[in-house]
């Protein structure tokens, strides 16, 4: 028995195309619909079985569906929501953007207050990007924050929250602002340093790429995501990224005196505590 007669998802890649290959798998719409700004993503996911069929106009694919999930950039989303005023505004719909209040303000300011939408972000992905990249099984035991408001539908939450658990992920609530607060932390600023520490070894040529080991790799992986992506989250989440730089510059500078100072009771004493609880963090 299927959950959703129809399911629109625009935006095929690695989220949204693996969003549309466990919808199908787990059998929660009877048919997935796609839309790709481009025509061959679209013809590669029909090909592939990721999406039953496609629409060539978003247009139509928001008309047609009972259920839609917007897993596009964040700087497009505000067309989309237009889109969605204009053809279906009572359809319930949610997306899986990184940061949440910007698209929250945006929905009420294009929308109105009383749409049927909630936001989602699955914490799960890949620092690949693209259909080819999809994965099935990516949500399965992942946690999906969702944020409902004061005003939030509490059917479309409800619904949400069956189609993410149906994917096998556990779902969290919480308010935009205390999600863009922690994942500020989580997930931002580790993007941020990364790239930071990566410019430093690309303007310094005497290190040569032998000379990297799996340390290095292993804490640099996620400096291969998209720039595109990236540079937006980092911006619509400016206040928040800032707040916890600032707080990470003054646990450096405090590290960096003991190194100074050859504080090695200090020093050892700082890495113990920092040892601890990242090892808290697997239990």
């Amino acid at each position: 028995m299927f959950e959703f007669k129809k399911i629109g998802v625009i935006g095929i890649g690695v989220i949204g195309g693996s969003i549309c290959i466990d919808l199908k798998k787990k059998k929660v719409a009877e048919k997935v619909i796609g839309y790709s700004r481009k025509k061959e993503t679209m013809e590669k996911a029909l090909k592939n079985k990721i999406i039953d069929y496609y629409y060539e106009k978003p247009e139509e694919l928001i008309k047609d569906v009972d259920f839609l999930i917007l897993a596009t950039p964040i700087n497009v989303m505000s067309l989309y929501f237009r889109l969605i005023k204009n053809i279906n505004p009572k359809i319930f719909f949610t997306d899986v953007a990184s940061v949440k209040k910007i698209v929250c303000d945006q929905v009420n300011k294009i929308i109105g207050e009383n749409s049927n939408f909630i936001g989602s972000h699955p914490i799960s992905g890949s620092e690949k990007s693209g259909i080819d990249n999809i994965k099935e099984g990516l949500f399965e035991n992942k946690i999906v924050v969702i944020t409902p408001t004061e005003k939030t539908n509490q059917i479309v939450k409800e619904k949400v929250k069956k189609i993410w658990k149906n994917l096998g992920s556990n779902v969290f609530e919480m308010t935009p602002e205390q999600h863009d607060k922690i994942f500020a932390f989580t997930s931002h600023l580790p993007h941020f340093l990364v790239y930071s520490l990566l410019s430093v070894g690309q303007k310094n040529k005497e290190i040569s790429k032998e000379y990297f080991g799996p340390g290095f790799f292993d804490t640099t992986r996620i400096g291969k995501s998209s720039p595109e992506l990236w540079s937006d989250i980092f911006l619509y989440n400016k206040k928040n990224l800032l707040f916890w730089t600032k707080k990470f510059e003054r646990e450096l500078k405090k590290v960096k005196e003991y190194l100074e100072n050859n504080d090695k009771k200090k020093l050892e004493n700082f890495l113990m505590k920092s040892k601890k609880y990242r090892e808290s963090l697997d239990e």
